[in-house]
């Protein structure tokens, strides 16, 4: 018996023989027959491999000052379930979730398949239908949905949407998506539409982004081709600025900065921006509404510091692209004392080149083993660090790794060996992010 949104999960995360089973004929046949294939409302769908998060939360806050009533859907979550669905900037609640969840599996149990087996579900489309559901029932304006894994095959992408944007193309998900940028890239593009504005968001595109915008028949707009921007500058007095600046063709604008920090959020809002002034017929706002949403939005987990002296610094970086921004970040504010790292990662992740890119910035390496399916053990993580040890050992480099049983473990001991000037950065997987809030309070 179901009776809390607990009990749902649980119940879910056992329906599904595979965790993750890209494809939309099934979710597509649960959604006809609760009637969501046609939404009342216009949807904005993001991909990519890094920035979504932080994108979809630009979009949904600019949107709301502007007046109109948003839905945000976004995957995994860090703390909550109730993460994922966010109505009007507010996180739904555990009543509606469950009712969504009843009406879903209702739908699902009235379709079999050619077996005449009933058709089964993921966790990940249980949560992209009731995200769907709620919004449909709740009339929204609009909905920011995120894409989980690659584009084409992704259950947000069931929907015909009214602007694409994909907002970086790095490699990620190897098992499922492959290690060539150019074939994820084609992914990707899946989420594009006929005539229907798309934006790319990264620096670097391949060339299959274009090729298949054209094929598509999509609108598409790139940075540094179509639209950019120019970050703040230091003035002789070595004060930096707090406005930056928005460019196209046809206008430059110029905003506050936003409260998420690093350049690398101007490119995600620049991208925002971008879409938003490509649908301005559908969906228009001002450049008021702009600047008020750059500044309020923020997303848990990214460079998000819990604690001053000693800092602890949480960010979800988890793939190669994630960490080269990160260690950016940490050698432009840099600490007096230590830095230590507080890691894991999943197995289908690029392990060696995150480790090789964040070797450079951190001190200490501290390694526990996430849980799951995905999740390396501890002797298994412990292997890559000793491969980078013969490197480093050949060029004379020592670097300490510790290992844990446990987050727990992992944070006492760093909270009993940091001083003021260190710093602590936790990161490697969402995981690990949720596993430090819940334990190193």
């Amino acid at each position: 018996m179901k009776k809390t949104l607990d009990d749902w999960l649980l119940w879910q995360e056992s329906l599904h023989l595979s965790e993750i089973d890209l494809g939309l004929e099934r979710i597509g046949k649960v959604a006809k027959k609760l009637d969501l294939l046609s939404p009342s409302f216009p949807i904005i769908t993001v991909a990519g491999t890094n920035g979504k998060g932080s994108t979809v939360a630009f979009l949904d806050s600019i949107l709301r000052a502007e007046g109109y009533k948003t839905g945000a859907y976004t995957s995994p979550h860090l703390i909550k379930y109730n993460e994922r669905i966010v109505l009007n900037g507010k996180q739904v609640d555990d009543e509606s979730i469950i009712q969504a969840f009843k009406a879903i599996d209702d739908a699902r149990c009235a379709i079999t398949d050619d077996n005449g087996d009933t058709i089964s579900l993921t966790y990940f489309e249980f949560s992209t239908l009731a995200a769907m559901f709620i919004y449909q029932q709740q009339n929204v304006d609009v909905a920011v949905l995120e894409v989980g894994l690659g584009g084409r095959l992704d259950a947000a992408n069931l929907w015909n949407t009214s602007l694409a944007i994909i907002t970086s193309i790095g490699v990620d998900h190897i098992d499922w998506l492959g290690d060539d940028r150019g074939i994820i890239a084609i992914e990707k593009s899946g989420i594009m539409r006929n005539e229907t504005p798309a934006i790319c968001g990264d620096n670097n595109p391949p060339k299959t982004i274009e090729s298949e915008a054209d094929r598509i028949g999509a609108e598409l707009q790139q940075i540094n081709t179509d639209f950019s921007f120019n970050p703040p500058y230091s003035s002789a007095d070595n004060t930096s600025s707090n406005q930056w600046q928005w460019n196209s063709e046809e206008i430059s604008l110029t905003f506050e900065l936003p409260f998420m920090p690093g350049e690398f959020q101007l490119n995600n809002a620049a991208t925002a921006i971008a879409g938003l002034f490509a649908i301005k017929s559908i969906l228009p706002v001002s450049q008021d509404a702009i600047n008020s949403g750059l500044k309020s939005a923020q997303v848990i987990g990214r460079l998000q510091v819990l604690q001053t002296k000693p800092e602890w610094l949480i960010d979800v970086a988890h793939n190669p692209h994630a960490a080269k921004q990160l260690a950016k970040y940490i050698k432009q504010n840099p600490v007096t004392g230590k830095t230590y790292a507080l890691f894991s990662m999943l197995r289908d992740k690029d392990i060696t080149e995150v480790i090789n890119i964040m070797g450079n910035v951190i001190d200490e390496w501290h390694i526990v083993a996430t849980k799951g399916s995905r999740g390396l053990t501890l002797s298994e993580l412990e292997q890559y660090f000793d491969q980078r040890s013969e490197q480093n050992m050949k060029q004379n480099i020592l670097t300490k790794v510790i290992s844990y049983a446990s987050f727990k473990d992992a944070c006492e001991t760093l909270k009993n060996i940091t001083k003021g000037e260190d710093r602590v950065v936790a990161f490697g997987s969402f995981l690990v992010i949720s596993e430090i809030l819940d334990n190193c309070k």
